[in-house]
């Protein structure tokens, strides 16, 4: 059934709490992520379609975290490979990008082209600010026709994003956690593989914990191998199995990583 066409504080309401739904049912950031542009695409009275840019960190440039379609995500890997485009515009500058018209769009270098050979005829980039943070991405917003994204549909597409770049912060801050603790998981395996490395080493060479760092350290530089691989090498070779894991509890939360079981 399709809901009733909502208005003023009753959308922001709903758009809020089905939001918070995603939030609650998303396993993983790519899963919320992925929910989040579907509901971009179904909540604007205009049909559009949808991608999310998320900031470069840790990568050389902008990536589609997620998109609607196949389309929009291929218009935006062009637009990262040309180096502009409304999209790229926002990220610069943290304010919205309208084209109303590609055919008569004359910014953006070569992005009214690709966009025209894409069959998309309007763009709105709008910014994704969580609380208390920086700009970290961008909702693009595509349409087949020209003057789509009329003054009512830009204020409901940026009321949208308002809560969205909310929910962003929360998704983003709860993945932080969930690899913080998988970083820690493996620290500890890690330290785990070294200690009793060091035990095998102290009992062999008759030597205290700080020499036997040292003989591993020196063996690692020379061999030119991590240090936990080579105390993994030591304890197999020595015992005939791996090394046994620590009993760590496993971290939990929402937001698993891609591969993680």
């Amino acid at each position: 059934m399709t809901d009733t066409p909502l208005v003023g504080p009753a959308r922001g309401e709903r758009i809020l709490s089905r939001l918070q739904t995603l939030l609650l049912e998303a396993d993983r950031l790519e899963e919320f992520l992925h929910r989040l542009v579907g509901l971009a695409a179904d909540s604007l009275p205009e049909p559009v379609r949808c991608s999310i840019t998320l900031g470069a960190e840790g990568r050389t440039r902008p990536y589609t975290a997620a998109a609607s379609d196949a389309l929009v995500d291929r218009l935006d890997q062009r637009q990262y490979e040309v180096g502009d485009g409304p999209c790229l515009a926002t990220l610069r500058t943290g304010g919205p990008h309208h084209v109303d018209d590609i055919d008569r769009e004359d910014r953006f270098g070569a992005f009214p082209d690709l966009a025209r050979e894409s069959g998309l005829r309007s763009v709105l980039a709008l910014p994704l600010v969580p609380p208390r943070r920086q700009l970290a991405g961008v909702m693009n917003l595509y349409s087949t026709e020209p003057r789509s994204f009329t003054r009512p549909v830009r204020e409901e597409a940026a009321l949208f994003a308002e809560h969205a770049s909310g929910a962003l912060g929360v998704a983003l801050k709860i993945a932080r956690h969930r690899q913080f603790g998988l970083d820690l998981q493996h620290a500890i395996a890690s330290r785990a593989d070294i200690d009793q490395a060091l035990g095998i080493l102290m009992a062999q060479q008759r030597c205290s914990a700080e020499r036997a760092f040292e003989i591993l350290s020196r063996a690692s530089q020379n061999r030119n191998v991590k240090l936990r691989d080579l105390a993994r090498d030591i304890v197999v070779n020595v015992t005939g199995r791996p090394p046994a894991p620590p009993r760590a509890p496993r971290p939990r939360g929402a937001f698993r990583p891609a591969g993680d079981g």
